[in-house]
């Protein structure tokens, strides 16, 4: 295969339009005018703990095929979407874990065997939508990813389908892989990627299969694109980044699963999870040191030991965005009603209303000591693509932010101070006041500081006016 540096795509939650990123796929919110709630307020919706495994079904035909013939045979298709679950289920500090049911239900137009159309892939994710079951889907030769209108550089992607909405639950979900870069063949027209490359793309969609959603973590790795990419900075670039441009992780000696990946499949599921983290929190304000700001990136580092020749600042760190449990939408009354069916009196259904949590961050991190900072969400991370619940995501001034034990807006971005945590341990109160913002989110907002205060005019003793 070719060295490039063409960049693949994850077309995660592609068809459902609720994502709170950077932690979890989907976040509960309350009951609001007559609508009900929607799973539990500010909580993340997962698989019921309760009920593992999860059942998946397989597709029944090939993984891969080319004009010649099957390149990857069902059964060592099978195996190996086994394994990549199982990068999921090997984590020690999560309660997840996944079975195969066999293949795929009949539905509609889909009667058995290899799925191959749109309308058979439509009819049986209108049964994933029903709950009925959670389909991975091989199309074999990128056939059917075409049929949709999707690009070729789509590697695979996630559907959520149902979610138990009283209790928080999700319900059922699809994937999709593409067999396309598994035929053999290797052209401009005809992407190939390694099966290391392939197998860590699909258990990425895998994650949203999970509840995940993405995460962003040494962005730079993507806007100083250097293939192959250096191993530090791609051990701390999490499996969930949006989008994928590295070599395996496998092939440059790492594990499957970065620290922030292994951190929030834990956080979702946790199993002991006291015994392994500690938790760091806080909230991040616009420069008036009152107001939260919701979609900022934060990012916990360990601090880089001198004394071992990696470098632990750019392979253990651990992430989320500012605001992620708290909606995008609060609706409102006066343009709300435009007619039809369109109707956005009540705001969306997913995430909080509280306004405790506009700002808030929370992050479970490994026993070390840490910084914290704070960037913006890369400008490209869009759609299918996002990091954060604000989508188009939220610009910053300057470079990343980070706290210090003097936080205000005035002070030096780069001034940090150190966080030590042991395991069991929460610390809480970390909060990051931005520099070089406007004083809220919204500029036009009347609070009394955008405008200069009155001048009073004071007149020589000659000039005065007479009482």
């Amino acid at each position: 295969m070719r060295s490039r540096t063409v960049t693949f795509l994850y077309l995660s939650v592609l068809f459902t339009p609720f994502a709170f990123a950077g932690g979890p796929q989907q976040v509960g919110g309350p009951a609001v005018g007559n609508r009900p709630a929607y799973g539990i307020d500010g909580q993340a919706f997962t698989w019921n703990p309760a009920k593992m495994p999860i059942a998946y079904r397989l597709d029944p035909g090939p993984m891969a095929i080319n004009p010649s013939g099957t390149v990857i045979d069902h059964s060592t298709g099978a195996q190996r979407v086994q394994s990549m679950f199982g990068v999921w289920r090997s984590v020690s500090t999560a309660n997840i874990s996944f079975t195969n049911a066999g293949p795929i239900l009949a539905a509609g137009s889909y009667s058995g065997g290899d799925l191959q159309t749109a309308q058979q892939f439509n009819d049986v994710i209108g049964s994933c939508n029903k709950g009925t079951q959670s389909p991975v889907i091989f199309d074999a030769n990128g056939g059917l990813i075409s049929s949709l209108g999707l690009p070729p550089e789509v590697i695979g992607f996630d559907v959520p389908c149902a979610l138990d909405t009283v209790n928080g639950y999700i319900l059922s979900s699809a994937v999709v892989l593409n067999g396309a870069f598994q035929d053999g063949i290797d052209t401009s027209s005809n992407y190939e990627l390694s099966a290391n490359q392939f197998d860590e793309a699909i258990t990425h969609e895998l994650g949203h299969f999970s509840g995940l959603d993405h995460s962003q973590i040494n962005v730079d790795v993507l806007t100083n694109l250097v293939f192959p990419c250096e191993v530090d900075p791609l051990a701390g670039l999490p499996l969930m980044f949006p989008i994928a441009l590295c070599q395996a992780r496998k092939d440059a000696g790492l594990p499957v699963l970065a620290p922030d990946d292994l951190a929030w499949i834990s956080t979702l599921y946790p199993k002991d999870l006291a015994a392994k983290y500690a938790t760091i929190s806080g909230v991040i304000y616009f420069n008036d040191g009152v107001s939260p700001m919701q979609g900022a990136n934060v990012i916990a580092r360990q601090i880089d030991d001198p004394g071992t020749p990696e470098d632990e600042s750019r392979r253990i760190a651990v992430s989320v965005v500012s605001g992620y449990a708290y909606t995008t939408n609060l609706g409102q009354s006066v343009t709300a009603i435009l007619g039809g069916s369109e109707d956005n009196t009540n705001g969306s259904s997913p995430g909080s209303r509280n306004p405790a949590l506009i700002g808030y961050y929370k992050i479970n991190v490994p026993p070390g000591t840490y910084t914290v900072e704070v960037e913006e969400v890369y400008s490209a991370f869009v759609g299918g693509s996002s990091v954060g619940p604000i989508d188009p995501p939220v610009g910053l001034p300057g470079p990343p932010e980070f706290w210090n034990k003097d936080e205000s807006a005035f002070d030096f971005p780069m001034q940090r101070d150190m966080i030590t945590v042991t395991a069991g341990e929460s610390v809480t109160g970390i909060d990051i006041i931005l520099d070089d913002t406007n004083p809220r989110f919204d500029q036009y907002e009347d609070n009394g500081n955008l405008v200069d205060p009155p001048i009073p005019l004071v007149l020589p003793a000659s000039k005065e006016f007479a009482g």
